[in-house]
């Protein structure tokens, strides 16, 4: 259960970083609010979903 919160984290949270980069590239809106969610999220769930994984198996 923890191995695929890990990943699925992982992938979403990964995905909205890059596409609020993109956002931000082409100026387009909602682009902060992308990222933040996106950088927020990789801090407050994957890391700690990763540790705890790790520390685990």
């Amino acid at each position: 259960m923890l191995k695929k919160i890990t990943y699925i984290s992982a992938g979403m949270f990964s995905s909205m970083t890059l596409l609020a980069v993109l956002f931000k590239i082409l100026h387009l809106q909602g682009a902060t609010v992308l990222l933040t969610i996106g950088l927020m999220g990789l801090a407050l769930v994957f890391i700690p979903a990763f540790l705890l994984y790790k520390y685990y198996s």
